[in-house]
């Protein structure tokens, strides 16, 4: 076996990595509710202690952190997206399940398609126009599932939070942006999302911090695995396959929601809306096959943040 296959492997390792730490996130929020955490709270604390990580991970490793007044506006609306798409997807756990949520967030990608193709950033292409058919009919097949009542109210905030992250997207794609460093990137995303949760504990009247040791648990297991370690692990993937073939890879992570969410926390899935949750994969898949050059980042998660620089993830987020 060669060298350049071992790198392949092992890149596909690092993103499959990621999928399972972004797939994780649904379950162990619902598995956190249980135990009495409240959504704020939970929030708060996942990007207060992620933030926390994140800005020792790059005063260790020296990485430059100042940006260009510039990057720092967009930036800003970047972060806006971000935090929006992170608050609605929060707000529609209270209506539907996580797995499902998922899927219906992971329509992000055929709109960015379908924004592209209408105001001209991309041409218009039959590969295109069938991935978004493939998305809005999948998420048509969820919604309208005759073996099970889905919420609508849920489906509506999942499908906010999709909007939510094409802004942060958009943002992240940026050239001003863009020469940042993924990592600085994450940073300040998890400052400022951090910093919105707080306010909103304490407008809300809601326990800032989980006390119990369980609780506790959880909001490590959110910010260690399912924010900092799923960003680094997508940058390697990044840099060892490039950004087309790690958002490839990535298209597992609402297929392993369902999985964790079946197993974890007893999610159930119809028929019909599996059916409908792969023709939204299929989707995705669509959008990421590699083309000559794309102005937005590839494909990744409602709940990781980094640019698609050289040497940043360009899959970000969290849900």
């Amino acid at each position: 076996m060669t060298m350049t296959k071992n790198t392949k492997i092992l890149g596909a390792i690092c993103v499959t990595i990621t999928s399972i730490c972004y797939g994780l996130v649904p379950s162990f929020s619902f598995m956190s509710f249980r135990i009495g955490v409240e959504t704020e709270t939970l929030l708060f604390n996942k990007f207060l202690y992620a933030a926390i990580i994140m800005w020792a991970f790059l005063l260790i490793r020296k990485i430059p952190f100042r940006f260009s007044r510039r990057a720092a506006l967009t930036m800003a609306v970047a972060c806006a997206g971000y935090i929006g798409m992170s608050t609605t997807l929060y707000i529609s756990f209270d209506y539907i399940s996580g797995s499902l949520a998922t899927i219906v967030s992971f329509t992000f990608p055929a709109m960015i398609v379908a924004i592209e193709m209408i105001t001209g950033r991309e041409p218009v292409k039959a590969a295109r126009i069938i991935a978004v058919l493939l998305s809005f009919g999948g998420l048509c097949l969820i919604v309208w599932s005759p073996d099970m009542e889905v919420n609508l109210v849920g489906v509506f905030f999942a499908f906010l939070a999709a909007v939510g992250y094409v802004i942060y997207l958009f943002g992240l794609s940026a050239e001003s942006v863009k020469q940042e460093n993924s990592f600085a990137v994450a940073g300040y995303v998890m400052t400022s999302a951090a910093a919105v949760n707080c306010i909103r504990c304490a407008v809300s009247g809601k326990p800032m911090f989980a006390t119990e040791p369980a609780q506790i648990g959880m909001m490590i297991l959110l910010s260690v695995v399912c924010v900092f370690l799923a960003i680094l692990f997508y940058a390697i993937g990044v840099r060892l396959i490039g950004p087309g073939n790690a958002a490839l890879v990535n298209t597992l992570e609402p297929v392993l929601a369902c999985i964790f969410g079946h197993f974890l926390v007893g999610d159930v899935l119809t028929t019909v809306m599996m059916i409908g949750s792969a023709l939204v994969v299929a989707a995705v898949l669509i959008t990421n096959l590699p083309e000559k050059k794309k102005d937005v980042p590839q494909q990744v998660h409602p709940d990781e943040s980094g640019p698609s620089s050289d040497q940043s993830p360009d899959h970000s987020g969290d849900q």
